[in-house]
C-alpha cells in the first residue's frame, strides 16, 4: 500500500514539474525567425536525452536505485530553475528511502549515493535553466513514471 501511495505521489509531482519546465523558451518566435537565438532541434535533443537516460538506467542495480538516481537529477534541475530553497524532489527521495530501506543502513546509503550521482551528473551537464533543461525534465519525468509503474508491479523481482 505504501508503494502505491508513493507511486501516486510521484506521478502527481511529475506532472506538476513538467508543465512549468516545458513552458520555458529562449526568446520570442520573432527572435528565432531573425536568427538572434539559435534554433534547437528538439526532436534530436530529446532522442539524445532519452538515450542518455536509458544508458544510465542500465548501470543501476535495481529499480529503487534507478528511481533514486532519477530523483537526484530532477532535484538538481528543479533547484537550478526554481532556486535552492525548492526541495520538492529531495523530500520525495527521502520519503522513498525511508519506505524502501527502513532498517537497512547499507541499502539506504546505496540509495543516497544513487541520488547524489544523479544530482552531480546534471550539475556537470547544466549551468543555467534553459530549453534543454526543460527537455531533460520532461524525459526524466517520463522515466520516473515508467519506473513507478514497474515498482508498483506486485510480481517484480525484489
Amino acid at each position: 500500500m505504501k508503494r502505491v501511495l508513493l507511486i501516486l505521489v510521484f506521478l502527481l509531482l511529475a506532472f506538476v514539474v513538467v508543465g512549468p519546465a516545458l513552458a520555458q523558451t529562449s526568446g520570442t518566435p520573432a527572435d528565432q525567425e531573425q536568427g538572434d537565438t539559435p534554433k534547437l532541434d528538439t526532436q534530436d535533443a530529446a532522442r539524445k536525452i532519452e538515450t542518455r537516460i536509458d544508458e544510465n538506467m542500465m548501470s543501476m542495480t535495481g529499480l529503487v536505485e534507478a528511481m533514486a538516481n532519477n530523483l537526484g537529477q530532477l532535484h538538481f534541475l528543479r533547484t537550478l530553475c526554481f532556486g535552492d530553497d525548492d526541495q520538492k524532489w529531495r523530500t520525495v527521495a527521502a520519503d522513498m528511502m525511508r519506505i524502501e530501506a527502513p532498517e537497512n543502513p547499507a541499502y539506504h546509503r546505496q540509495l543516497i549515493r544513487a541520488f547524489n550521482a544523479g544530482y552531480y551528473a546534471q550539475k556537470d551537464r547544466n549551468q543555467a535553466c534553459s530549453q534543454m533543461v526543460a527537455l531533460d525534465v520532461a524525459a526524466l519525468s517520463e522515466n520516473g513514471r515508467r519506473l513507478s509503474v514497474m515498482l508498483g508491479d506486485p510480481y517484480r523481482e525484489r
